[in-house]
């Protein structure tokens, strides 16, 4: 047993893990407490970070960019044009995190930054390049999502996204209600 009441996959409830070292490797189900399996909203979390932990790590292998980075290539291919602010808010990152990373693919050929208005701001655009090793990621991830959804039905489907919908409607009341209630502005830019 490890803490948390989480078994080792090949360790049944009443064998102790005699003179081994316990490995990070939980049985399925075993990720958390009994409350984490109750709660639906720590469910999806722990969901959706194995997929992006799986993702990450596909992505990084194939392209040879962090996580991060093919993040904000895909972004940049998505939606040429916006600034290092914009694309900080649509990342959901910060500036200066978005910003480096931005400087790392202008370096590496893969996006380019060019002045806008005479002004201080930038619009970030993949190159050539960018879109060329952008092209496949876009391959991967709809084969990804394929091995992801497997055993899932087309309703099963329609009937996630209608939850997710949901859920996300429900999330943004919630972060706006706590927002109106904290009345901190902070608040709002963590949200972005």
């Amino acid at each position: 047993m490890l803490p948390g009441g989480g078994m080792l996959i090949d360790q049944t409830p009443d064998e102790p893990a005699q003179g081994r070292r316990p490995r990070a490797r939980l049985s399925r189900g075993e990720e958390g407490g009994p409350l984490s399996r109750q709660l639906a909203h720590i469910g999806l979390q722990q969901l959706a970070r194995l997929i992006r932990l799986g993702s990450g790590l596909l992505y990084s292998r194939v392209s040879g960019l962090s996580e991060f980075e093919w993040r904000v290539l895909a972004r940049a291919c998505d939606m040429p044009g916006l600034s290092i602010n914009e694309l900080g808010k649509v990342m959901r990152r910060g500036v200066a995190q978005v910003s480096r990373t931005v400087k790392r693919l202008v370096s590496l050929g893969l996006l380019t930054r060019e002045n806008v208005g005479g002004g201080p701001g930038v619009a970030i655009r993949p190159t050539a390049l960018g879109q060329e090793v952008y092209a496949p990621l876009v391959d991967l991830a709809i084969l990804s999502e394929r091995d992801l959804t497997r055993g899932l039905s087309e309703e099963d489907l329609k009937t996630l996204d209608r939850i997710m919908a949901v859920m996300t409607e429900n999330a943004l009341a919630r972060i706006a209600r706590e927002q109106q209630l904290a009345g901190d502005e902070a608040l709002g830019a963590a949200a972005e």
